[in-house]
C-alpha cells in the first residue's frame, strides 16, 4: 500500500496540484501501479503540475535518479512520490539571489542595458 501524501496548492494560483509520470523515451502516460521490467531496460520521469494555471515541478526521471542518486529498482509509483516531494519541499531558498538582483535592477523586463 502506498503512503499518501497530501500536495501543497500552487504556489502561483493557489490552484490543485496533478502528478502525472511517462516513459521517458516515448512518452507514454504510464500506470502508476507499473513496476521495472527485469532488464530494467525502460525509464520514467514524473512531474507535479497545476491543473488551473499549468506550473510544473521539476521533472523527476529514473535515468537521473539512477545516476547521480545511485537509486535503482523504482515502480513509476516511486518516481510519482519523487516528484510530490519536490513539489512540496519548494521554499524561498532562492529568496537570497532575489533580493541581491534588486538592487541591480535585475528582477524587471526588459532590463536596462549595462
Amino acid at each position: 500500500m502506498i503512503e499518501a501524501i497530501k500536495m501543497a496548492p500552487c504556489p502561483f494560483c493557489e490552484g490543485p496540484p496533478c502528478v502525472i509520470a511517462h516513459d521517458f523515451m516515448t512518452g507514454e502516460v504510464m500506470a502508476m501501479d507499473r513496476p521495472q521490467t527485469e532488464h530494467f531496460d525502460e525509464a520514467y520521469s514524473a512531474h507535479v503540475w497545476c491543473h488551473s494555471c499549468g506550473a510544473q515541478g521539476p521533472l523527476i526521471d529514473t535515468c537521473s535518479l539512477c545516476t547521480f542518486e545511485h537509486i535503482h529498482d523504482l515502480k513509476v509509483a516511486d518516481v510519482m512520490r519523487i516528484a510530490v516531494e519536490h513539489w512540496n519541499g519548494r521554499d524561498s531558498k532562492a529568496r537570497n539571489c532575489y533580493d541581491a538582483g534588486e538592487g541591480e535592477g535585475l528582477n524587471v523586463w526588459p532590463r536596462a542595458a549595462i
